[in-house]
């Protein structure tokens, strides 16, 4: 099978910090990066869509930033949080697939790898990657829809962080086929404008009725908790989130996942939240699951192929015990 090579970033002395970095991590002096991969993936093959029966709705994501479990769920100053804990399920067992800082754990949640990138820098000549097989072409392929709302981006297919708008929490700006790297400089076209949109496109998204198949949400720096408080994300979610349980795409076999890309001070234990029509209410899962799993899940509601950066995906587990419809 034909193979796309992605961004390799390892090699020679840097594999050897790399591995060094990750030592330390073990051992509680530095961030645990040991997950770091860049490997090849596997081409894309162009299949419709085979969507699982009771899975016809919007599979929507939002991210949100540095907090523990414990931090989260069961503390008094996110009630709506904690509401939705209750009405949806928890992965009590997730934890993010090892890599640092903010920056790769988007990266692998829409790809199934980090690239070997270790860093929050914006695209730029060293920081985009070539690899084609990410989930917004898969998704493409499949003949589904995609958008990515970013909350105070402004203008579409944003590139540069300015104001409470960080690319490092837009996975989608450092694929050079969305972000139009040419080897040179960014030529963006139409599919980053219309694909990497501001937040405020939701809601007239919501309204019309056109809201896609997959929807990947970063609230801006304050609102995720980044830069803002735990009550200042809470209160974000208790506005916005209605909306969406509200909506059509939800309803009728959608999904929405809460997450957190890290734990708090790079740690590993981020909580992590599904609510759906088909999730299991008020289930607490214990098993291992990692940001694949979380991948593999999206993938595998969407009917597309299950991670084809990942070396042996059958080794993956989805997150089957989080819902009462199969997968």
């Amino acid at each position: 099978m034909s193979s796309n090579t992605s961004l390799g970033r390892l090699g020679g002395l840097s594999a050897f910090v790399a591995s060094a970095v990750a030592s330390l991590a073990v051992g509680g002096c530095a961030p645990n990066t040991s997950g770091n991969t860049s490997a090849e993936c596997r081409a894309l093959s162009a299949t419709a869509a085979q969507r699982p029966s009771g899975w016809g709705g919007t599979v929507f994501t939002i991210v949100m930033e540095n907090h523990d479990r414990s931090q989260i769920v069961g503390d008094a100053g996110a009630p709506y949080i904690n509401g939705l804990v209750a009405q949806g399920a928890e992965a009590a067992g997730y934890h993010d697939s090892y890599v640092h800082p903010s920056e790769p754990n988007y990266l692998w949640m829409v790809a199934g790898e980090n690239f070997g990138i270790l860093n929050d820098d914006d695209p730029h000549a060293g920081q985009t990657i070539s690899s084609t097989s990410h989930l917004a072409n898969q998704i493409e392929r499949a003949g589904l829809t995609w958008r990515t709302y970013q909350e105070d981006m402004g203008a579409g297919c944003g590139l540069t962080s300015h104001g409470n708008y960080a690319v490092k929490h837009n996975p989608f700006a450092y694929f050079s086929d969305i972000n139009g790297w040419n080897g040179s400089t960014f030529q963006p076209g139409a599919r980053c404008t219309e694909h990497m949109v501001d937040y405020g496109q939701l809601d007239a998204d919501l309204a019309s009725g056109r809201v896609p198949s997959y929807a990947f949400i970063t609230p801006n720096m304050v609102h995720d908790m980044h830069d803002g408080s735990v009550r200042d994300g809470d209160d974000w979610l208790a506005r916005e989130v209605p909306k969406i349980l509200a909506s059509e795409a939800y309803r009728n076999g959608g999904v929405l996942f809460l997450l957190w890309d890290e734990g708090s001070g790079q740690g590993d234990d981020p909580p992590f939240i599904v609510v759906s029509p088909n999730a299991r209410p008020g289930f607490v899962s214990h098993v291992d699951y990692d940001t694949s799993s979380y991948l593999k899940t999206v993938q595998a509601i969407l009917g597309v192929e299950p991670l084809p950066c990942a070396a042996d995906p059958a080794k993956v587990s989805t997150m089957d015990d989080l819902f009462t419809v199969p997968l």
